[in-house]
C-alpha cells in the first residue's frame, strides 16, 4: 500500500492540515482554514510514501457521546438535526475531507475509511454523518447527481434533517427525475459521497449553497448497522502491508 495515515499529534501538524484544506477549498496557499471546532476534533493526514511522503488528503472527526453535543458539530450550522435525537448511541461527524486534485486513486478514500473504522469500533459509534461537498455553486452542473440522489438515496423520514441554511436548493423542485445521465453522475458525484452511498448511506432532501467555501453540500448519514456485510468484510480485510 502506497498510502499511510497518521493522527495529528501537535499544533504544527494540525496547521499543516488546515493549510492543506485552505489550498483545496479556498485556492489559497497562505490562508489558514480554521474554526472553533478544530479544537474539539481529531485530525487525520494521509501521505503518499511513494512520492516522498507527500500529503494527499486530510480530514477531521468529531465524536459525540450523545445528542446534546451535536450543537457543536459543523453540520448543525446548516441543518436542523432534531430527528437525530432518536439515536441514543455515540455519533461521529466526518468533516473538512479533501484530497489533492491531482490524485484520483480510490485507495486514498479506502485508507481514510480504514482509519475511521478503527475509531468507530473503539468508540462504539452507531451513526456517522457529515456534509458531502460539490465544488462550485452551479445547480445546473449537478442536476444529474441531484436527480440520482432524489430517486435512490434520500434519508429515511425518521432521521431526515430539515432546512436551516438561508440558501438551499430543494430536491422537490427537480422534474423528470428518471431522466438523468448515469455517466454524468459517475463523473461529477464527489468520491467521498459515492463511498458513503456504497456503504449504505443516505442524504438530505436539499442541498445547501455555501458561498464562503464556494461549494454546495448535502447532509450525509450512515447508520453503522446498515453497512452491507460484504462491504463490512472488505473494510475489515483492508490492510497496509
Amino acid at each position: 500500500m502506497s498510502y499511510f495515515f497518521k493522527i495529528a499529534e501537535n499544533k504544527d501538524e494540525i496547521k499543516l492540515s488546515q493549510l492543506f484544506r485552505s489550498k483545496i477549498f479556498r485556492n489559497s496557499g497562505s490562508f489558514c482554514d480554521s474554526d472553533e471546532l478544530d479544537k474539539k476534533c481529531t485530525h487525520f493526514l494521509i501521505f503518499d510514501k511513494l512520492n516522498s511522503n507527500k500529503l494527499v488528503c486530510v480530514f477531521r472527526v468529531y465524536i459525540m457521546l450523545n445528542f446534546n453535543q451535536i450543537k457543536n458539530s459543523y453540520s448543525h450550522q446548516f441543518y436542523k438535526l432534531n430527528n437525530l435525537k432518536k439515536i441514543k448511541e455515540p455519533m461521529l461527524e466526518l468533516g473538512r475531507f479533501c484530497i489533492d486534485p491531482n490524485y484520483k486513486d480510490p485507495k486514498i478514500i479506502m485508507t481514510a475509511w480504514f482509519a475511521i473504522r478503527n475509531l468507530v469500533e473503539k468508540n462504539h459509534i452507531k451513526f456517522l454523518f457529515g456534509c458531502s461537498s460539490f465544488f462550485g455553486t452551479s445547480i445546473e452542473r449537478y442536476l444529474d447527481c441531484f436527480k440520482f440522489l432524489k430517486c435512490k438515496y434520500i434519508a429515511p423520514k425518521k432521521l431526515i434533517p430539515c432546512v436551516k441554511a438561508p440558501k438551499v436548493f430543494k430536491f422537490e423542485k427537480l422534474i423528470n427525475l428518471n431522466n438523468f445521465c448515469l455517466m454524468k453522475v459517475r463523473e461529477t458525484l464527489p468520491p467521498l459521497l459515492s463511498s458513503y452511498l456504497k456503504l449504505g448511506g443516505w442524504v438530505s432532501d436539499h442541498v445547501v449553497i455555501d458561498h464562503d467555501l464556494q461549494t454546495m453540500h448535502v447532509f450525509t448519514g450512515l447508520e453503522i448497522n446498515n453497512i452491507p456485510d460484504n462491504r463490512l468484510r472488505f473494510l475489515k480485510s483492508f490492510n497496509f502491508n
